[in-house]
């Protein structure tokens, strides 16, 4: 029997999945034929010579908390089936490979929800990036997983803190995911100096994704005109560390050029309408 439940999960720590290993996965799989944890490794021994190398089950399992893959299980058989939102990322990375880091990224910083079987490190993802936002610099690890810690205990307090696994995040999780973070294009840490660094891009469909992160962090409901003032923008481009002009020229463009989005003239200032929901799915 196919077992596709996701037991609770209070995993923070952030695994050891890297973002090209994840992407050669995620180029292996296919959306008809489900495949085993042996296969893929096989595919990857032959098409990116990784000989030697185990393949790590934490690699192909990020795919499938971030929606690109489907993971099925049967007694101690798990196999992995491409989804139509990897199929879609798969497509986008093969024209667009600039992009696909920031798809990545957006997949990590928005999946969270606050259900029992959701993946925990998803919400540790998200708050270490806020927190980076917030402070306009890179804190220490250290300092990034006293943080983290401290908020789960705000966020999650019913949970068993004594507990030997699970409830723990350490400077470790925290580099893994800087370094995800450090992998978009400009980055916002370069290497040489941890002063947060606003990122300058030109693709629209990023301030539209962040704008549907934001309308659905807020409760906000589709078609709902919302005014765009300063907290908004700023919500809005920390969730690709968007420069603040440059957040709002993207907002500009995307009215221009979509029908995702009206803005409007008002006695509050200029108002924002994300006319329904905007995913990686309309790129």
């Amino acid at each position: 029997m196919i077992n596709r439940e996701i037991p609770e999960d209070s995993h923070f720590y952030i695994d050891y999945a890297p973002s090209e290993k994840v992407l050669w996965i995620l180029q292996s799989l296919d959306p008809r034929v489900a495949i085993t944890v042996g296969e893929i490794a096989h595919r990857l021994e032959q098409e990116h010579g990784v000989t030697g190398q185990k393949l790590r089950t934490e690699w192909p399992r990020r795919l499938h908390d971030l929606g690109l893959a489907h993971q099925e299980r049967s007694g101690a058989r798990t196999t992995y089936r491409l989804s139509r939102l990897g199929a879609k990322v798969r497509e986008i990375e093969a024209v667009d490979p600039q992009l696909h880091p920031d798809l990545m990224h957006f997949l990590h910083f928005s999946s969270f929800e606050p259900t029992p079987q959701c993946r925990k490190y998803l919400w540790s993802y998200r708050r270490c990036s806020e927190l980076a936002w917030g402070e306009t610099r890179l804190l220490s690890a250290r300092e990034i997983a006293a943080r983290v810690q401290s908020d789960m205990r705000r966020d999650f307090p019913d949970l068993d803190y004594q507990a030997r696994t699970g409830t723990r995040f350490d400077s470790t999780a925290a580099g893994r995911w800087l370094r995800w973070v450090r992998g978009l294009e400009p980055s916002p840490f370069p290497d040489d100096d941890n002063t947060l660094k606003p990122r300058v891009v030109s693709r629209c469909e990023l301030a539209l994704l962040a704008l549907d992160d934001t309308y659905r962090a807020r409760r906000y409901r589709y078609g709902d005109p919302v005014i765009l003032d300063g907290q908004l923008l700023d919500e809005v481009s920390r969730v690709f560390f968007l420069d603040l002009a440059c957040c709002r020229e993207l907002i500009d463009l995307a009215a221009r050029l979509t029908k995702a989005i009206r803005l409007s003239d008002t006695f509050a200032g200029t108002s924002v309408t994300l006319l329904a929901p905007y995913g990686i799915e309309r790129i």
